[in-house]
């Protein structure tokens, strides 16, 4: 099993996408690097690497969260679970590829992600 690679992404929910943003382009100096408007969502990438603040508006989803990018999560939850760890969602299918959320010993939510839907590289819109 291949363990975490990286922080993935900060996600954070906003009233106002546009505003918010304008916000972490001009004042915070992020880059927009994709934009899922089925979804809500948009990316900006940190300069000098690939790890991201996400800003959505989607009341379903946990404010703020976080993921951890792996190599394969279906590979990496079949591994957990053999190892006698829990896997509490997923694996399911996201834009990149697939995601999980898993729990530590002390039932801390542990989210991964891959990029297996983008052959393994992230894919941006500019």
């Amino acid at each position: 099993m291949g363990g975490l690679r990286k922080i993935d992404c900060i996600m954070l929910r906003v009233s106002d996408l546009e505003a918010s943003a304008r916000f972490y382009e001009d004042v915070m100096g992020l880059r927009r690097g994709w934009t899922d408007t089925d979804r809500g969502m948009i990316g900006f990438l940190f300069p000098g690497n690939d790890s991201e603040i996400v800003i959505h508006n989607d009341e379903g989803l946990p404010n703020p969260s976080y993921s951890f990018s792996v190599d394969d999560v279906t590979e990496f939850c079949n591994e957990y679970t053999n190892r006698g760890y829990r896997v509490v969602e997923g694996p399911f299918d996201v834009r990149t590829g697939k995601y999980a959320v898993l729990e530590d010993p002390d039932g801390n939510r542990v989210d991964i992600i891959d990029l297996t839907g983008f052959n393994g590289k992230p894919r941006y819109d500019r």
